[in-house]
């Protein structure tokens, strides 16, 4: 699969993240526990924002690729978050599929994006276009 059709699906993938959380009876179905809707919209605003991003990134690997590296690093935050407060406040299932799949996001978007772009990660990461 090529790079940007990887970043494309990627957004596509955040899309649904977002439903999930804002769905109870597929959240239910997870496990999760939600006492407040307040929290998973703005989780699912937030995902869906970053989907928009990287659909729109996608179209220009080169031009936009310090969008979607920061995102990567975005999703190790995320994975970080989900470990320390998940199992708790999100349940055990969640917290795994959720952790598990940004942590392949990132990874494929570092990992390739300085194949894809031939730029250095600090290139990318400070937009140094030369």
């Amino acid at each position: 699969m090529a790079f940007d059709r990887l970043v494309f699906w990627s957004g596509i993938w955040n899309i649904g993240l977002g439903f999930i959380l804002v769905t109870p009876p597929i959240n239910q179905f997870l496990g999760m526990h939600i006492p407040n809707p307040f929290w998973p919209w703005i989780a699912a605003a937030f995902l869906w924002y970053t989907s928009a991003v990287l659909i729109l990134a996608s179209r220009d690997v080169q031009l936009f690729a310090s969008f979607i590296y920061w995102e990567a690093l975005l999703r190790f935050l995320a994975v970080l978050i989900l470990i320390a407060f998940g199992f708790t406040y999100i349940g055990v299932l969640a917290t795994v599929l959720f952790a598990i799949t940004d942590f392949a996001w990132g990874i494929c978007y570092v990992v390739g994006l300085p194949r894809v772009t031939g730029r250095t990660h600090a290139s990318i990461l400070l937009d140094r276009r030369a």
